[in-house]
């Protein structure tokens, strides 16, 4: 794997109302920028696969910014998949970072309901605004937005479920460059990824 050095900024919250929102806000709203690392594979190798410390990164951000350390344990039917969780001024939180995969957001908001059963009292799913992949540049945020508003509309969760989740988004820079993530972006590190491959 070659390493990447990105950052995120520009975060927005939504839905801009409701019991997370407002009690959320005075932590998420000190978060102007998170460095990390993104992970390139050799495009060889799961076709140039990339991951990220994002969520690692996130989590020493807000315990920087004044969250506490928190653990939620999961009743054992159902699998830990939550990135982190924090507790902020007495409130649990579950942390869900959806970094790739548009048509797992519907998911991670049924998620979001299951860590509310077992004792976080919000939710949060973190949605970039431009996941470069092979095809172009996805949307997630703006894509999980329209399925929470579906979710309200069709009646997918109570009133009460979804105003304890919150999405909040960002962009992804390229950390040398200071420019968005692009699908050209992509491109040139699985290039720079295949070379150092061949390298060692």
């Amino acid at each position: 794997m070659t390493k990447f050095q990105a950052y995120a900024a520009n975060f927005e919250l939504y839905p801009n109302e409701g019991e997370a929102f407002h009690h959320l806000l005075p932590l998420l709203s000190k978060v102007n920028r998170v460095d990390f690392t993104f992970l390139v594979n050799d495009p060889s190798v799961n076709q140039g696969q990339m991951n990220s410390n994002f969520d690692d990164q996130l989590e020493k951000e807000l315990l920087k910014n004044g969250a506490e350390s928190w653990k939620l344990t999961l009743p054992t039917e159902i699998p830990q998949e939550f990135d982190f969780t924090f507790m902020y001024s007495r409130k649990k939180v579950a942390v869900e970072i959806e970094k790739t995969n548009r048509e797992k957001i519907l998911r991670d908001i049924l998620k979001c309901h299951l860590y509310q059963y077992s004792g976080a009292d919000f939710a949060i799913i973190g949605l970039p605004r431009n996941y470069p992949h092979t095809h172009g540049v996805w949307d997630l945020f703006g894509f999980g937005k329209e399925r929470f508003s579906e979710c309200k509309t069709y009646g997918f969760g109570t009133h009460d479920k979804l105003g304890r989740i919150l999405l909040w988004g960002y962009d992804q820079y390229d950390a040398v460059t200071d420019k968005l993530l692009t699908k050209q972006t992509r491109n040139l590190w699985r290039t720079k990824a295949a070379e150092g491959a061949r390298s060692r």
